[in-house]
């Protein structure tokens, strides 16, 4: 049904297309959704300095109508690692009224990329540590002789900026809750911590995950050359956890989970046991067999002596 739906939709916007272009209309719409890129930058500020920074808007070549496009900047601060919110955060989020943007709309053609300029002027007088911003691209709808015909939903995609501001820093972490599941049922084997970012300013975590088979020196997995990295914003504390995603149905596993944050450091060094229910299941009706015959085993040999 979503996939007739859509169809008639997209029939609909290439009639009306069609339509338009006989009316000597210039019709705006998307039938996907645009790009940006790149969709965030790090960067490091200087009080009393202007920053100048730029990404570009991409109109993909499936796409096959103009569309137009308003942009804006807005304050963005993250719970967890995830959840994002475009409110505002107080003091991390004073860099919105620093920035001065070179477009506030536009019309993209298919197929092509428009570039949208920003400067950050930054006041003298800023304190040192994080500052946060996204500037947030919106698809507008399409109206045709002041009715509203919404030919297509709105879409909207954002350039985060992470900004550190130079100056007097904070850094400080912590990191609880570190930990590996000693038994499974099945899913992946994971590693998972609680980090906590004390200071004034976001901050990268690394994890490792090293796996070895029992009795075995050799890795069947390791990302000790690529570790995962997570950002953890300031004054937030975020749950984190990598996994082997190709983590086997059952088995026995030595696995090393190792975290690390803004120099705290912790490892957890365990065995895992990998055991599906029907095996368990398995194991405990041999038990239960073994038992069953040991008890009446024992009691034909009393009557026998009887």
């Amino acid at each position: 049904m979503k996939k007739l739906n859509k169809t008639i939709k997209v029939l609909v916007v290439a009639s009306l297309a069609i339509l338009l272009s006989f009316l000597g209309a210039a019709p705006t719409y998307a039938i996907g959704q645009f790009a940006i890129s790149p969709m965030y930058q790090q960067i490091v500020l200087t009080p009393g300095k202007t920053y100048t920074g730029n990404f570009e808007v991409i109109n993909p070549g499936d796409n096959t109508i103009d569309f137009r496009y308003t942009v804006k900047v807005e304050p963005f601060s993250v719970e967890g690692l995830d959840d994002l919110s475009f409110t505002a955060n107080g003091d991390y989020n004073q860099i919105v009224d620093w920035i001065e943007l070179s477009r506030t709309e536009g019309i993209i053609t298919p197929n092509d990329t428009q570039e949208v300029r920003f400067s950050i002027n930054v006041p003298e007088d800023a304190a040192g540590g994080g500052q946060y911003a996204a500037i947030v691209v919106t698809s507008e709808e399409y109206r045709m002789d002041n009715k509203s015909v919404d030919l297509r939903e709105r879409y909207e995609a954002s350039h985060l900026i992470y900004a550190e501001v130079a100056g007097e820093t904070v850094r400080n972490g912590d990191i609880s809750d570190a930990k590996v599941r000693s038994f499974m049922f099945s899913g992946n084997i994971t590693g998972s911590a609680t980090i906590a970012n004390n200071g004034n300013v976001h901050s990268e975590a690394t994890h490792t995950l090293q796996i070895y088979p029992l009795f075995s020196k050799e890795e069947v997995y390791s990302n000790e050359e690529d570790p995962k990295h997570s950002w953890i914003m300031p004054g937030n504390t975020a749950f984190t956890s990598m996994e082997w995603k190709e983590t086997p149905k059952m088995g026995i596993f030595h696995v090393i989970y190792t975290v690390s944050f803004e120099g705290v450091e912790k490892t957890v060094d365990k065995y895992v046991i990998i055991c599906p229910i029907w095996l368990l299941v398995v194991i405990l009706a041999i038990i239960f067999l073994i038992l069953f015959k040991i008890l009446f085993t024992g009691k034909g040999e009393k009557k026998a002596k009887k």
